[in-house]
């Protein structure tokens, strides 16, 4: 019988991982595309916030955020400041944290800067903008005219149809009225709804019911004031506690008699013995 032959064994390959190997294998696995690891950076302004706008009153100014490096996302604050004319001196603004702000009464005459605050999760950093120009009061309306007094008067062609004639005062004089034999004089001062002083408004006045004369209509002066005179007529009450009325109407010529910026009252002027 023939021997039985061995089969002869292969020798099994054996791989030795180094242990540099494997630190180079984790790195390159940890690694982002491009191989070089992603360094963390704070904000980093490198080039300032702007405004954009006119400085004056009521209209709206807007401020950009600049040009920021670091890492993303970076996220951004407002804060407006009032300062000198210079742009020194500033104090915050209350409330004002938006990249929008709309120009106030009290910022005539000082400047405006933002503020501007990024933000990312290394860090934080700030920019101010530079100074505005000097802010101004608002434009007036066609043929404003500022009176000694302070207030401002406009032709009653520059009240808009959204606004309207008011009749601000009516003076009476005397006061009570004791006689029908003393004339009464009326002086009626007409405002527009934006509180300006309206020259040349048609002003109609008639005492209700009708005791005692009807004027014509008159214009309102450049300070807003017209002045009648009417005349108590026979069935006009003289008595105390007693008062007569009078209707008063301001419009504008050309109007829709029951339309436009037409604005009435009604007043009384007491009367006494």
């Amino acid at each position: 019988m023939a021997p039985i032959k061995q089969a002869r064994k292969r020798p099994v390959a054996s791989v030795t991982v180094t242990l540099a190997a494997a630190a180079a294998l984790a790195t390159a696995l940890l690694l982002p595309t491009g191989g070089s690891a992603q360094t963390a950076v704070a904000p980093r302004n490198t080039a300032p916030p702007t405004i954009s706008g006119t400085p004056q009153v009521d209209e709206t100014l807007r401020a950009s955020t600049g040009t920021w490096t670091g890492t993303q996302p970076i996220t951004f604050t407002f804060q407006w400041l009032r300062c000198n004319t210079s742009g020194d001196n500033c104090v915050t603004l209350s409330g004002a944290t938006d990249d929008a702000y709309t120009v106030r009464e009290g910022d005539v005459d000082k400047t405006l800067r933002a503020r501007v605050t990024a933000r990312n999760n290394d860090g934080q950093a700030q920019r101010l903008s530079a100074p505005t120009a000097v802010v101004k009061a608002a434009a007036g309306p066609a043929g404003a005219i500022k009176l000694p007094n302070g207030e401002t008067s406009i032709p009653v062609t520059s009240v808009p149809s959204n606004q309207r004639l008011v009749i601000d005062r009516v003076d009476f004089s005397p006061n009570p009225i004791r006689s029908r034999e003393t004339p009464i004089t009326v002086r009626i001062k007409v405002k527009d709804t934006r509180n300006y002083v309206v020259r040349d408004a048609l002003v109609f006045l008639r005492s209700t019911p009708i005791v005692t004369s009807t004027p014509d209509e008159k214009r309102t002066e450049q300070d807003g004031w017209v002045q009648y005179t009417v005349q108590p007529e026979s069935d006009f009450v003289i008595k105390n506690g007693y008062s007569t009325q009078f209707y008063v109407k301001a419009f504008r010529q050309g109007d829709p008699v029951l339309a436009g910026i037409a604005g009435s009252r009604l007043v009384q002027v007491a009367t006494a013995r």
